[in-house]
């Protein structure tokens, strides 16, 4: 339900939690045709990767610290909308990665959209 209204959305990629990667992502196509990366973390991991403009990143952040003084754990999320042709080029890339027979942990580590910023 988005808005009191329902719509579908197609899941494209999941890339599960790691260690190393510390955040999960979900790339999907909306039902307006774009592709959008949805992705959850820990504040350190996502603030890291956002653009330079975030209207409300100053409140976010007070938010967090006061929810950290009451012993609460959190995860942010963030968005980013991703070009078709950059996505089908990093798809080919990942599909070979996560076939491949080996290092195969390895060849998937490679971030999946390390040039893209994200929105919170």
């Amino acid at each position: 339900m988005v808005l009191s209204s329902q719509e579908e959305f197609e899941i494209l990629n999941v890339l599960e939690f790691s260690s190393s990667r510390k955040r999960m992502s979900v790339i999907c196509r909306t039902p307006l045709g774009k592709i959008k990366l949805l992705c959850k973390g820990a504040d350190s991991v996502i603030f890291e990767r956002l653009s330079a403009k975030q209207m409300f990143l100053q409140q976010t952040t007070d938010h967090l610290q006061e929810f950290a003084i009451e012993g609460l754990r959190t995860l942010c999320i963030a968005v980013a909308e991703v070009e078709l042709s950059f996505y089908e080029e990093w798809s080919k890339k990942y599909h070979e990665a996560s076939t491949t027979l080996v290092n195969r942990t390895e060849a998937v580590r490679l971030p999946p959209c390390s040039k893209i910023r994200y929105s919170c």
